[in-house]
């Protein structure tokens, strides 16, 4: 018996479920994804680690080293491990960083080989973040976290540099993993570990006292609000006494030698100090901490929008914690450890002792910066994956995309390897045997290692007040110990420097000047018309090479004799 059933639709009855059709499709979908998200999740992570890897190895490939990289290879290009440390000690900086780069520079000297260390590392933290925000704040923010700390222009930067700040990141980041592990498994291995990444954090930068004190004060916090076994507590308290004697080591080898340095160093900083004839203390928090969030993610308004999506995370984090309910479990004290690290450098900062700035002097901030960030817009996604991973691809593909340059002073544009090859290959084509170049303090750094040679190690000579010289290729390099030459400064400069080293009329002179900010090139040109028939190489803005001629009175001149004429003093 054949049944057949009929059933009639009214037309506005198919317009309503058709949309709910495709809404229940559309759920389906997203639940698939979030489904495949969900069991994928770590090999989704390591995915994007890999592709920050070669993004990092790409950056690291393209540029020169700039004067900075360039005289952290000059201190540990050494005959020995011991003079390498022993070069370390006078400069602001601990020495875990140059021991390492003096063993790895025997397996390579090239700018791309210096950077690996800082490659590897900076591609470490990336890891290491994603499973301690995973960890703490949820899977979601992990996914979040590891795509912001990956593809931050400033993360990628520093990690495709010569310098200390992505290995002190890694170690951060391992650091904060491992007490998280121990204080939850209660495991004294894990412990120790901590202290172990702890202590490399200490001896990478000074910079890493603001995590030491904020860890402490967090871990205390965690121990006073739970009932851990005797042995975690003697673990922890084991391990912050080694890191007090590594203080006290440094302290009595290093920073008590280097308080005029440090104080020196401190002075370009000067507006990142609370005045309190200027701005009020609410204005200089918000404009400071503004510049640290542009520092990390460049465009203005993915920037802008970080920050209060910062601002909005602690403030929930904190919340959370002061309204839990007893039964429950403890609090993690999560929002008292992003917001600690924070008010340490601003509190140094209101006290004048520490910049509190947007650059990578407080790059520590970042971890704690990006889990806070990645807590919020995990809540505002209601905790689903693929709308996580969508809004932190747009987030940071709007802030590489877009994104002013970090460092206005150099652009990359203006650091190609090919402008540096060019410049010495000028220099060793025109430059005769027994010529003297000259050269500010940041401009000696790179001359020494693209003219003399990355294998030839440099004897830095002291020539009386005001001047370091060395040799190499039968040219004497003489140093300014300013930083940076200006033009006002320049002519006082050379004729200082040319009746130092007795220099006479028709005697040659070339002058190198690289690093930060544009050469003096054009301002001599525009500003004094002696030198308006100069005739200088220029690479990019950054980087030129001028000869000169030494005048009868000492000055530099050039070789053309219409412009050896006679300056009013009025004109110089």
């Amino acid at each position: 018996m054949n049944v057949k059933i009929e059933v009639d639709v009214a037309p506005n009855s198919a317009q309503e479920i058709a949309p709910a059709a495709i809404q229940l499709d559309t759920s389906i979908r997203h639940n698939l994804v979030e489904t495949w998200l969900g069991d994928h999740l770590n090999a989704l992570a390591l995915a994007v680690v890999a592709a920050g890897f070669a993004v990092r190895v790409f950056v690291a490939s393209r540029s020169y080293l700039n004067p900075d990289e360039a005289m952290h290879y000059m201190w540990i290009n050494q005959p020995s491990a011991f003079i390498a440390y022993k070069a370390s000690v006078g400069i602001a900086h601990p020495p875990l960083l140059y021991l390492l780069l003096y063993f790895w520079h025997f397996l390579g000297r090239s700018e791309l080989m210096l950077r690996l260390p800082s490659v590897f590392v900076g591609t470490a933290l990336c890891w290491m973040l994603f499973q301690w925000i995973g960890m703490v704040l949820g899977r979601t923010a992990g996914l979040i976290g590891v795509i912001t700390v990956t593809f931050s222009p400033a993360m990628i930067a520093l990690s495709a540099e010569v310098r200390e700040y992505a290995l002190l990141l890694c170690c951060i980041a391992a650091a904060l993993y491992f007490l998280e592990r121990a204080f939850r498994e209660e495991s004294v291995s894990q412990m120790w570990y901590f202290s172990f990444f702890l202590y490399l954090a200490i001896l990478t930068h000074y910079s890493a006292l603001f995590f030491t004190a904020a860890i402490g004060i967090y871990a205390l916090t965690r121990i006073s609000d739970s009932h851990f076994p005797r042995r975690i507590l003697v673990a922890w308290a084991s391990g912050q006494a080694v890191a007090l004697a590594i203080y006290v080591f440094l302290y009595v080898t290093q920073v008590s030698k280097l308080k005029t340095a440090i104080g020196v160093w401190g002075a370009g900083f000067s507006q990142s100090y609370f005045q309190t004839a200027g701005e009020d203390i609410f204005t200089f928090t918000w404009k400071n901490t503004s510049k640290i969030f542009l520092y990390m993610y460049e465009q203005p308004h993915v920037s802008l929008a970080m920050l209060l999506f910062f601002v909005g995370g602690v403030l929930v984090l904190i919340a959370g914690d002061l309204t839990s309910r007893q039964g429950k479990p403890r609090s993690s004290h999560s929002g008292v450890l992003i917001v600690l690290p924070f008010i340490a450098v601003w509190g140094t900062a209101i006290a004048g002792k520490y910049p509190y700035v947007g650059s990578r002097h407080t790059v520590f901030l970042a971890p704690f910066a990006i889990a806070a960030v990645s807590f919020l817009l995990a809540a505002i996604c209601r905790q689903k994956l693929w709308a996580g991973l969508v809004i932190a691809i747009l987030l940071m593909g709007a802030s590489n995309a877009t994104a002013d340059s970090r460092e206005r002073e150099i652009t990359n544009e203006n650091q190609s390897r090919a402008q540096m090859t060019a410049a010495i290959k000028q220099m060793r084509e025109s430059i005769a045997r027994g010529d003297l170049i000259l050269v500010d303090m940041q401009s000696s750094f790179p001359l020494a290692y693209y003219f003399c040679g990355p294998r030839e190690t440099i004897a830095m000579r002291s020539s009386g007040v005001g001047y370091r010289d060395f040799t190499c290729g039968g040219n004497t390099i003489v140093s300014l110990l300013l930083w940076k030459l200006s033009p006002v400064s320049f002519p006082v400069q050379f004729e200082k420097m040319a009746r130092h080293y007795g220099l006479k009329a028709g005697d040659h002179v070339w002058l190198f000047q690289n690093g930060w900010g544009k050469t003096l090139t054009g301002e001599l040109q525009q500003d004094y018309p002696k030198y308006r028939c100069l005739t200088p190489k220029n690479y990019g803005e950054n980087l030129t090479v001028i000869p000169f001629v030494v005048g009868s009175d000492l000055s530099p001149r050039t070789s053309e004799s219409n412009c050896d004429a006679p300056v009013p003093n009025s004109v110089l």
